[in-house]
């Protein structure tokens, strides 16, 4: 058994910050090594340097581009990673994620016991201040004692997790997350009501503070990008409420076209 990591990405992943380092280092610190990292980009200023990773990293490393338009697009971009993976189960995420070393074991180990479950995790919540002081300057190892960074707040079950797995092929029978969602929020917690519709087995991992494995980096955003999240969250929200049914990108999803 395989595994793919699926990250949407403009802009955002740089090996020359902390959050990009920890990101990249988490992964290389896994327990669980059978696995490549894709990252869907959606058109980053830096794409050369991204591309050059591939010869540093000691794991399997690729790069998709997939220019979108003036908005960020987790939902098409996180898609286009799924699509463009190589591995039977496939492990949505984003690049601002920091993870304990045996989290990909303990998923795998699911697996293995319900190979059709939908893998979610719930994220706690770094703070800023106490990143830079403990963990960016090495007071704390991350890797070593992971129970030193469980001391934030706990993401809410209701607003999904930092983390979506599941097979390949139920990823295609749900056609991956709906591209309607534009910027990021809601489109989450759209395909695990999906899941739920289609009566998938759901696992909650990190249900309490001293399980959780999945930890969110703060960073840095300006007025002007807090208002266009605000603004597609917003309408996320509404278009949240107006799920039907399970049919969602019809046409087509993660940039194929499902009717040529």
């Amino acid at each position: 058994m395989k595994l793919s990591i699926a990250v949407s990405n403009r802009d955002r992943l740089d090996p020359t910050t902390n959050i990009s380092k920890f990101f990249l280092k988490s992964l290389e610190k896994q327990t669980f090594q059978d696995f490549e990292l894709v990252v869907a980009d959606g058109g980053s200023k830096n794409i050369e340097q991204l591309k050059a990773l591939e010869e540093t990293l000691p794991f399997t490393f690729r790069v998709v581009s997939f220019i979108i338009g003036e908005k960020f697009e987790r939902a098409r971009l996180n898609n286009v990673g799924v699509r463009n993976s190589n591995n039977e189960y496939v492990l949505t995420t984003d690049v601002d994620m920091l993870f304990a070393p045996t989290f990909f074991e303990n998923v795998m180990e699911i697996f293995k016991k319900h190979p059709k479950a939908f893998i979610e995790s719930r994220t706690m919540y770094l703070k800023n201040p106490w990143v830079k002081k403990y963990v960016y300057s090495g007071k704390i190892d991350p890797f070593k004692r992971p129970e030193d960074l469980r001391r934030f707040r706990l993401k809410k079950r209701t607003t999904a997790g930092g983390c979506q797995c599941m097979n390949i092929d139920q990823w295609n029978n749900l056609r991956g997350f709906d591209e309607k969602y534009v910027g990021w929020g809601s489109e989450d917690y759209d395909l695990l009501t999906r899941v739920n519709k289609k009566g998938l087995q759901v696992v909650w991992l990190g249900e309490s503070p001293e399980t959780v494995e999945v930890f969110h980096q703060p960073h840095f955003k300006s007025a002007e990008q807090v208002k266009i999240d605000l603004s597609c969250q917003n309408k996320n929200k509404r278009l949240l409420k107006k799920i039907g049914n399970n049919e969602v990108n019809v046409d087509g999803w993660g940039g194929k076209n499902e009717n040529i």
